[in-house]
């Protein structure tokens, strides 16, 4: 099977998957349409229209353009970073307001499968113009799905928090976070995918991949909250190990029964830096050893010639913060990971600077690894914690 075969294979496999949380719904007599996320996947594809629209008003009123392939516009970049991501953003709200306030919205799991619906209807209406603009190939299958898993799961998260309140109106404790959150990184996803060079595709895989497992976190909590708890087989994955979006902000943001110490912040962020620089020679020292060619690395390479060094690089710098994290809460005799969270964020804030310093686009992809690295460094940290 060709290249573009099995891409468009994995598409339709992959669409088929996130088709099926906000259009179907189980029955006793078997399986029967949603109605409200059939209307808020509808309606997501009107609000893609409306985002084409302004697109094709600013370029004809104002010149400014998409950024293309390894473009260096900054207008382009800024417009698309700025402008395009949070009114996408907000188009997708702006779908659920009138399915949010359906009768058929039983459970609270409801709530984010319509926001789900909205984002899948925008997702697959851009998909479509996408491949009508360029010649598909492989590597284009893999940035479409990768695009689209990424807004479907960053919109279910503000959709996880207005379902939590089980309220039929926009709003809810954590809602602006998390809206916030899907505008900036889904922005940045979306950059990396199709505005950088193929090397960047693999930047964006672990954003991607830590949204999805976030949301199927929420998913699982919001059908632990239903009258009859589901049975489904990826809830059941997920009940054992990973504790719930509560718990881990109660971890993160309660007040600790001492004063918090700057000096273990402080010593935090060191240990971070210290266990980044350690992990990061000790790859490269092992892939010298095994033959693998760091200098190969380029923005212009193709994406599966990078695979091996990045993907080497990519587990040294991430496997250091769940490390540090675990080690300064036991150092620290820490009762809440938030000590080790802000060392680990003056150490993530501190590289993302010198990336700047060093090359602006590479801001970009300090951006898109940074939420990944906090969360390990906070899942370390809880790892670590006396309890």
């Amino acid at each position: 099977m060709r290249g573009p075969n099995v891409a468009i294979v994995i598409a339709v496999v992959v669409a088929a998957f996130l088709l099926a949380a906000p259009l179907w719904e189980r029955t006793r007599r078997g399986f029967s349409v949603f109605l409200p996320g059939a209307l808020a996947t509808l309606l997501g594809v009107i609000a893609f229209g409306v985002s084409f629209a302004v697109r094709g008003l600013a370029s004809a009123e104002l010149g400014v353009r998409e950024a293309t392939e390894g473009s260096t516009d900054i207008v382009s970049i800024a417009f698309a970073l700025f402008v395009l991501s949070p009114l996408d953003e907000s188009l997708r709200l702006a779908a659920i307001v009138y399915p949010l306030r359906s009768r058929g919205l039983k459970r609270p799991y409801d709530g984010m499968r319509i926001a789900m619906g909205a984002a899948i209807g925008f997702a697959a209406a851009e998909t479509a113009r996408r491949l009508t603009t360029r010649p598909f190939d492989a590597l284009l299958g893999v940035r479409l799905a990768l695009d689209a898993i990424a807004h479907v799961s960053l919109s279910a998260l503000w959709g996880f928090a207005i379902a939590r309140q089980r309220r039929r109106t926009i709003g809810g404790a954590g809602f602006g976070r998390t809206f916030v959150a899907a505008v900036v990184f889904g922005g940045v996803a979306s950059h990396l995918l199709f505005s950088r060079g193929p090397i960047a595709t693999w930047a964006a895989v672990p954003l991607v991949g830590s949204g999805a497992l976030t949301a199927l976190v929420a998913r699982r909590d919001l059908l632990r909250m239903s009258e009859s708890p589901s049975k489904r087989r990826l809830s059941q994955l997920l009940r054992v190990n990973a504790p719930s979006i509560e718990e881990l902000e109660r971890a993160l943001l309660r007040r600790p029964d001492r004063p918090v110490a700057l000096r273990w912040i402080v010593l935090g962020a060191f240990v971070t830096v210290g266990v980044l620089l350690s992990m990061v020679a000790g790859t490269v020292l092992l892939g010298h050893r095994t033959g693998v060619d760091f200098a190969a690395v380029d923005e212009a390479s193709s994406f599966d010639q990078s695979a091996a060094p990045l993907v080497l690089l990519g587990t040294g710098v991430l496997g250091a913060f769940p490390f540090s994290g675990y080690l300064v809460a036991r150092a620290s005799a820490a009762q809440s990971v938030l000590e080790p969270a802000l060392g680990a964020s003056v150490a993530i804030v501190g590289l993302v600077v010198l990336l700047g310093l060093a090359a602006p686009i590479a801001v970009v992809f300090g951006l898109a690894l940074a939420p990944v690295a906090f969360a390990l460094a906070c899942t370390g940290a809880w790892v670590g914690l006396e309890r």
